[in-house]
C-alpha cells in the first residue's frame, strides 16, 4: 500500500444531519436488603435503599434520607416499637424474630408482625395482627423515635407528622396511618407525638367489627425543601462486548450527606432493560466517596476499585471483582494494604486483549498522613490486582517528589497484552525555587504488568495554564489526552477544582522512548471563566480513528458530546442533555459499544425531588454506501476500505484485478465527468474519463504502482466538510502498451 499525505480539500458542501441520541431509560433506585462483612472492626449492618433514602434494620428501622453532598451531616430517623396494645392487653408479647426477603423486612413480635417494605418512593411500615386478640379497646401502637430532627408536639389527629432540621427545613415525614381489615374496609387512625414517642390509635368500635387479619399502614418518606440536588456525584461506565446480555456496567456515587456517600454497581442490557444491581456499599458505618471500574475482557472480569472513609478517619482502598456470568448481588471484597497512608481517587486500567494474564493495574492518589487530608505533597501509586487469586499486590510508587503535588491519576487501556498501561496525572510544584512545575502540568508514564514504571513525559510546562484532571482515549501506543485547563491569572496559583475555561485534546504517539505529538492541540468549549468539566472520553474501535468526549457546563448544566478525529481535532458537537429549571448535572463517562457501533455516554442529573443516572447511546451519522457508475473498459475493480467518516486516517482506495506488472494509478476528484476518450492512440477504444484529471474538480492522480493490485491510503482530516469523493482506476495492459480505465467509484463522506 502506498501512503500519501492527508487529502486536502477545502470544501464546505453542507452540514451533516444531526444524529439524535438514543436515551436508555435504565435508572433503578432500589437496593435490596443485604449485608456485608465488617471493615476495620466496624459492622456493616443490614441495609436497603429507595430513590431518596436508605434504611437499616435492627429491632426496627433507621430511615436515612439522601440529602446531598451539600448537606452537612446525616439526619437519621429511627423507630423502635415500644408497645402494641388493645385496651390493656399487650399484643407484642415476644422477642422480635427478624427475617427478610429482597425488599421486605419483618420483625415477628408474637401477636403482631412489624414489617417494612422498601419502595422507591418511601419506606412503608405496617403492623399486621393476624388473629383477634383477647383484649378489648382501642389499638394503640407506640414507637420511640431517635433523631436530631424535631417535630411539634401534638394530640392525635389523622395527619402526617413532619420532622424538621435546626433551620426549620422539613426533612422526614411520618405519614398518616390507616387500618385495613381482611374485607378491605379502611379506617383512618390518629397519630400523636410528644416526648420522642409517636402514638398511633385505632378506634375500638371499628376494631371490634373488623375481619382479621388487620394491617396498620403508615408511610415513612422524604420531604425536601433544602439541598437535594447534589445526591448523585460521580458515574463511571464500561462496555463488555462479549456475551448476550448485561454487557454494560455502570457505577455511581450517591450522597446522603457531606459525611456519607454510597456506591452501587449495576449492569444492564443494550436497550436499557435488565438493570441488575451486582454490588452495593450502602451502610452509614463509613463513606464511599469515589470509585472506578475496569475490564479484563479475555477472562470476563470487571474490577471495581473504591475508597472507604472509615469512622477512624482512615481512607482505605477496596476492590470488588465481578465475573461476566454473575448477575447476583455479591459482597466479595479485597483490601489493598497502603500501610499508614491514605488512598483515594482510584482509577482502574482496562485490558481488551483476546488473550491476556488475569491482572489489571489500579492507580490511586496517596496521602502520607495518619488520617485523611488532601495534602500539597500527594503521590501517585499503583497496584497490580491478580484476578486469578483475588489478591492485590504490593503498592508501588509511580510519581512523587518532595515539594510537589501529584493528583488525579488515570490509567488507560491496552489491547496488546505485552504493552504497558499509560498513566496520566497532574503535578504542581511548591514554587519556582523548588520545582519546574510553577503551574499545574500533566505527566504521562508507562506502567507494565510487573509494576515497572517508565520515565515521565511532561505536557504544558510553564505555559501559564493549569492543566488539570487528564483523561485518556486510545490504546497501547496511541493516546488522545484530554484535559480541562484554566489561566493562572484567572483562577490563582492553586485551583482546588477540576473545571476549566476550556478543554484541550492532543494526540500522543509512543516512539519507543517518549511520547511525541505528531499534530497540534485542539481547544474545545473556550470560555472566559472556568465553567466546563470534562466527564469522559473513549475510542471508536470500529474505525480506530474516532473518539467521543463528553463534558458539562456549570453555567448551563447541559451535557455536551464532541466527536474527535484521528489528530485529536473536532469533527462534530452536539448537546446530549439540555437541563431544565433547577437541574444540576454531574460528571460521567464514555464507553464505546462495538457491537452496536455507538458510544454510550453516562451522566447524572439532579433536580428537586428527583435524581437519576442516564446512559445515552450516541451514534455517528450514517453514510450511503459507495456506488459504481459510468462505463469502464477494464476488468479492474475499485473498492473503498475503511469508514466514510471525516476524521478517519485509516481509509484506502484499492484497485484490484489488473494484469500483473501493469503500470496503474487512481484519479481522485470532487465531481464526476463523462468524457469518451477518442483520438488518444495509447488508450483502448471505448474507454471513458469519468473523473477529471485536471482543472475544476480534480484533486490528484496517485503515484504509479504495479499490478495485479495497487492501493493508496487516504486520510480524511477533521476540518473537511461532508462531500463525495470520486475515483477512477487507470492502468496499462500486461505488456504496458495500451491504457484501460475502470468505471467510477463514488464514496459519500459524512461528518
Amino acid at each position: 500500500m502506498k501512503s500519501v499525505f492527508p487529502l486536502l480539500v477545502a470544501l464546505a458542501l453542507g452540514v451533516a444531519a444531526r444524529c439524535p441520541a438514543q436515551h436508555l431509560e435504565l435508572e433503578s433506585s432500589l437496593v435490596p436488603i443485604h449485608t456485608q462483612e465488617d471493615d476495620g472492626g466496624v459492622a456493616y449492618g443490614t441495609w436497603a435503599a429507595g430513590a431518596r433514602y436508605k434504611v437499616a434494620f435492627e429491632n426496627g428501622a433507621t430511615f436515612v434520607p439522601y440529602l446531598g453532598r451539600s448537606y452537612p451531616a446525616l439526619r437519621p430517623f429511627a423507630w423502635r416499637t415500644r408497645s402494641v396494645r388493645i385496651g390493656e392487653t399487650e399484643v407484642a408479647v415476644g422477642a422480635p424474630r427478624f427475617r427478610h426477603g429482597d425488599y421486605r423486612a419483618e420483625f415477628d413480635r408474637g401477636g403482631v408482625v412489624e414489617a417494612y417494605d422498601v419502595r422507591a418512593d418511601g419506606l412503608e411500615q405496617t403492623f399486621v395482627i393476624a388473629t383477634r386478640p383477647a383484649g378489648v379497646g382501642d389499638l394503640v401502637i407506640r414507637g420511640d423515635v431517635a433523631t436530631e430532627l424535631v417535630a411539634d408536639a401534638r394530640a392525635g389527629e389523622h395527619a402526617a407528622v413532619d420532622f424538621r432540621d435546626a433551620d426549620g427545613n422539613a426533612i422526614v415525614r411520618y405519614g398518616a396511618a390507616t387500618a385495613v381489615d381482611a374485607a378491605g374496609d379502611r379506617q383512618p387512625m390518629t397519630t400523636a407525638f410528644g416526648d420522642g414517642i409517636l402514638t398511633l390509635r385505632l378506634d375500638a368500635a371499628w376494631l371490634a367489627a373488623a375481619s382479621y387479619p388487620i394491617v396498620v399502614d403508615p408511610l415513612l418518606g422524604n420531604i425536601f425543601s433544602v439541598t437535594d440536588t447534589d445526591v448523585v456525584e460521580q458515574v463511571d461506565l464500561l462496555r463488555d462486548d462479549v456475551g448476550a446480555q448485561g454487557n454494560n456496567w455502570r457505577v455511581a456515587v450517591r450522597w446522603a450527606a457531606a459525611n456519607d456517600a454510597d456506591i452501587g454497581l449495576r449492569r444492564f442490557d443494550d436497550d436499557g432493560t435488565g438493570n441488575t444491581l451486582v454490588y452495593s456499599d450502602t451502610t452509614a458505618a463509613w463513606s464511599t466517596p469515589d470509585c472506578s471500574i475496569g475490564l479484563q475482557r479475555h477472562n470476563g472480569i470487571v474490577l471495581l476499585a473504591f475508597t472507604r472513609l472509615l469512622s477512624t478517619g482512615v481512607r482505605a482502598l477496596r476492590v470488588h471483582q465481578h465475573s461476566r456470568g454473575n448477575f447476583s448481588l455479591s459482597s466479595q471484597l479485597v483490601g489493598v494494604n497502603t500501610g499508614s497512608s491514605q488512598a483515594w481517587r482510584p482509577d482502574v486500567g482496562t485490558d481488551l486483549a483476546f488473550a491476556a494474564p488475569r491482572s489489571l493495574l489500579i492507580v490511586f492518589q496517596q496521602e502520607n498522613t495518619p488520617t485523611f487530608v488532601n495534602t500539597t505533597t500527594s503521590e501517585i501509586w499503583g497496584v497490580i490486582y491478580d484476578m486469578a487469586n483475588q489478591t492485590a499486590g504490593t503498592p508501588f510508587l509511580i510519581a512523587g517528589q518532595p515539594l510537589e503535588d501529584h493528583e488525579r491519576p488515570t490509567a488507560g487501556k491496552i489491547r496488546t497484552p505485552t504493552r504497558p498501561w499509560t498513566v496520566a496525572y497532574e503535578v504542581l510544584g511548591a514554587g519556582a525555587l523548588w520545582s519546574p512545575h510553577v503551574d499545574t502540568d500533566l505527566e504521562l508514564r508507562r506502567v507494565d504488568r510487573a509494576g515497572n514504571v517508565g520515565a515521565e513525559t511532561v505536557l504544558g510546562l510553564g505555559n501559564g495554564w493549569h492543566d488539570l484532571a487528564p483523561r485518556l482515549g486510545g490504546f497501547d501506543d496511541v493516546q488522545i489526552v484530554a484535559y480541562p485547563r484554566s489561566r493562572v491569572s484567572v483562577v490563582g496559583s492553586n485551583p482546588s477544582g477540576d473545571n476549566g475555561m476550556e478543554i484541550v485534546t492532543r494526540r500522543h504517539d509512543w516512539d519507543g522512548t517518549t511520547w511525541t505529538q505528531p499534530y497540534g492541540s485542539y481547544r474545545h468549549a473556550v470560555n472566559p471563566d472556568p465553567r466546563v468539566v470534562l466527564t469522559g472520553i473513549d475510542m471508536d474501535t470500529t474505525t480506530n480513528s474516532h473518539y467521543v468526549l463528553s463534558y458539562r457546563s456549570t453555567a448551563t448544566e447541559n451535557v455536551y458530546v464532541r466527536t474527535i478525529g484521528y489528530r485529536g481535532y473536532l469533527t462534530r458537537l452536539e448537546t446530549l442533555f439540555t437541563a431544565g429549571a433547577g437541574d444540576q448535572t454531574i460528571s460521567g463517562a464514555v464507553a464505546y459499544d462495538v457491537t452496536n457501533e455507538r458510544f454510550l455516554v453516562a451522566y447524572g442529573a439532579n433536580r428537586p425531588l428527583t435524581n437519576y443516572t442516564n446512559v445515552d447511546g450516541f451514534v455517528h451519522p450514517s453514510a450511503l454506501p459507495p456506488v459504481h457508475g459510468g462505463l469502464g473498459c477494464s476488468a479492474g475493480q475499485l473498492d473503498w476500505v475503511g469508514s466514510q467518516l471525516i476524521g478517519d486516517d485509516d481509509c484506502q482506495i484499492v484497485l484490484d484485478n489488473i494484469p500483473a506488472g501493469a503500470l496503474a494509478t487512481v484519479i481522485v476528484g470532487t465531481q464526476p465527468l463523462n468524457q469518451l476518450l477518442v483520438g488518444v492512440p495509447i488508450v483502448h477504444a471505448g474507454c471513458w474519463l469519468l473523473v477529471p484529471n485536471t482543472g475544476v474538480g480534480s484533486l490528484a492522480t496517485m503515484p504509479v504502482g504495479f499490478g495485479p493490485s495497487v492501493s493508496y491510503r487516504i486520510d480524511l482530516p477533521e476540518w473537511l466538510g461532508p462531500f463525495d469523493l470520486h475515483f477512477q482506476g487507470v492502468h496499462f495492459d500486461a505488456g504496458n502498451t495500451e491504457v484501460f480505465t475502470t468505471d467510477r467509484l463514488t464514496v459519500p463522506l459524512v461528518k
